[in-house]
């Protein structure tokens, strides 16, 4: 590791590639996506990151967790309680729009860990030039902005 990232351009590369000599233990993980084929099995129901984590880059997930908790409450209420309907019903209304962000999620995990130093210069510009407000501004409306609406429950 000391070979592959010494000179880094993060000030903290040289600290902590001189912490790698004391420490215990290095812990390496990776980075993956599951994809429930169904969120729901008899009573139980998933929600939230158990269901469909889009990524650990999104910082997503409270918020669809919350979108999906209402949609299942409300889809609760309408079916009176009847947790076949009800569950069928969150399933239908939410899981399109969650495939799709867990698929922007892959496109976008594929951008922030280039493989080539042409695509790290990339990346690089990018993440600089977005640090703009104006630039920002528009990136998040145009790509982060959900197309999600809630769904409008009496009661």
């Amino acid at each position: 590791m000391r070979e592959r990232f010494a000179g880094g351009r993060w000030n903290e590369v040289a600290e902590i590639l001189e912490r790698l000599e004391t420490c215990g233990d290095l812990y390496f993980d990776s980075v993956s996506q599951i994809r429930m084929p169904a969120w729901s099995k008899g009573r139980i129901v998933l929600v939230g990151d158990a269901a469909y984590c889009p990524s650990l880059l999104s910082g997503e997930g409270a918020g669809f967790a919350l979108a999906g908790a209402y949609v299942l409450a409300g889809e609760l209420q309408r079916a009176s309680g009847d947790h076949v309907i009800a569950y069928r019903g969150y399933e239908g209304r939410f899981r399109d729009f969650i495939e799709r962000k867990q698929q922007s999620a892959v496109q976008f995990a594929t951008s922030y860990t280039p493989k080539t130093r042409l695509g790290l210069f990339v990346r690089d510009l990018v993440l600089r030039t977005t640090a703009v407000s104006p630039i920002s501004d528009w990136l998040m409306r145009r790509f982060v902005t959900d197309q999600f609406e809630l769904p409008d429950y009496p009661g």
